[in-house]
């Protein structure tokens, strides 16, 4: 029988702030300002299983072109047995300069062996460049993917937040609401909504843009992108049937979205 291996079964950077006030940990190392920019602090989380014992990590976060802009001091964890799953956290508080806004990596040494790679999304919200890059990636993204979360404004002053599935075309997305669809409230009642794209791949956030919204009036039009649905909606408990119900009792909207 081989002898077992060390697994990194999960690891990701992500960024402090919002993990500090939300509790929840958004996976991206954020920069404020134009590219080059210095890094805001982040973390980096990773979950081993590995036979019992005792070893060196080093962590190295590389840009896109394969050169580190960061390395770790060596630092020994004790891992206890493969009847475990060992979780570590690591603050980085040392401001690194990002001078891409394209996937880095973050590569996992351990006793001097390379384990595992992880991608590193660069969230850059007040960059011009940023936002174009941004765009590429969601728009891929959205192609692999079947699900956007929408952050929808309330009349109240609220926002209410909910996933849809949808049809993409280009840039731009289409979605359905109704009564016996899936329930966006008051997207047809707003001049704009917060797109937020995930990465189907590494379940990651890529990032948040807003997106202008537009009722589709048109019967030809409806019918031409809910006839292009028909193929993205899972389950439909009617099959080709839908798209009758879809004309009667759905409001269709275009979103639009830009950096």
């Amino acid at each position: 029988m081989p002898p077992a291996r060390l697994k990194l079964l999960s690891g990701m950077a992500y960024d402090l702030e919002s993990y500090e006030s939300s509790g929840v940990a958004d996976p991206v190392i954020r920069v404020l300002g134009e590219i080059p920019a210095l890094a805001e602090p982040f973390g980096i989380t990773r979950v081993y299983k590995a036979p019992q014992g005792f070893y060196e990590e080093v962590l190295v976060l590389a840009d896109p072109d394969g050169t580190v802009i960061w390395e770790s001091d060596p630092r020994v964890l004790e891992l206890r047995g493969e009847m475990f799953e060992d979780l570590f956290h690591r603050e980085i508080r040392e401001r690194l300069e990002i001078t891409s806004l394209e996937e880095h990596t973050l590569a996992f040494y351990l006793d001097g062996r390379l384990e595992a790679r992880v991608p590193v999304f660069i969230d850059a919200p007040q960059s011009a460049r940023g936002a174009g890059v941004l765009m590429e990636a969601a728009e891929t993204a959205l192609k692999k993917g079947a699900i956007c979360w929408l952050r929808i404004p309330q009349a109240d002053g609220n926002a209410v937040s909910r996933p849809a599935w949808y049809v993409q075309q280009g840039q731009k997305l289409f979605v359905l609401t109704g009564p016996d669809e899936q329930q966006l409230p008051g997207i047809d009642q707003v001049p704009q909504v917060t797109l937020t794209v995930k990465s189907k791949d590494v379940k990651a956030t890529i990032g948040e843009m807003t997106a202008d919204v537009r009722v589709v009036d048109d019967a030809d039009e409806f019918e031409q992108i809910a006839s292009l649905g028909m193929g993205n909606r899972l389950n439909l408990k009617d099959g080709e049937a839908a798209l009758e119900r879809w004309k009667r009792t759905c409001t269709m909207v275009e979103l639009t979205p830009h950096g």
